[in-house]
C-alpha cells in the first residue's frame, strides 16, 4: 500500500506530462462544480451532506457518491447532471436542453417553494 508522499509523487508525475489545456481541464469543474452542488441542495434543505472539493479529489468513491446523490436529487426535478472526468464545468440538463447552473436551481426553488440560495460558489 502506497503511503501518501507516494501518492502525491504519482499525482505530480502525471500532472508534469499534461499539456496546459488538458490541466485547465483538471483544474476547475466537476470537483468544485459537484462540491458546491451538494453544499446548496443541503441549505435548500435536502438530505445530502457538503463535501469540500478536496475531498472530492483525492477520493473518487467520494466523488462518485457525491454525484449520484446530486443527480438523484436534482432527477425528482427533471434535471441531469452531467459530471464527466475532464468537463471544465458541470453540465445541466432538463430534458434535451442543456440549462445554465442558475436555472437548474432555479427549477428546483420553484418547484419546492424554496428560497434561492446563493449559488455563486
Amino acid at each position: 500500500m502506497a503511503n501518501r508522499e507516494e501518492n502525491i509523487k504519482k499525482i505530480n508525475d502525471e500532472l508534469e506530462q499534461m499539456s496546459e489545456e488538458e490541466l485547465d481541464q483538471v483544474a476547475g469543474g466537476t470537483y468544485n462544480n459537484t462540491a458546491a452542488d451538494t453544499r446548496i441542495l443541503n441549505k435548500m434543505g435536502f438530505n445530502i451532506s457538503g463535501r469540500s472539493a478536496s475531498s472530492l479529489f483525492w477520493s473518487q468513491g467520494d466523488f462518485d457518491d457525491a454525484a449520484a446523490d446530486v443527480n438523484k436529487i436534482m432527477g425528482q426535478f427533471g434535471i441531469h447532471v452531467d459530471q464527466s472526468w475532464g468537463c471544465k464545468d458541470n453540465k445541466y440538463y432538463q430534458g434535451p436542453n442543456e440549462i445554465t447552473r442558475y436555472e437548474a436551481f432555479m427549477a428546483i426553488a420553484k418547484a419546492t417553494g424554496k428560497d434561492m440560495p446563493d449559488i455563486s460558489y
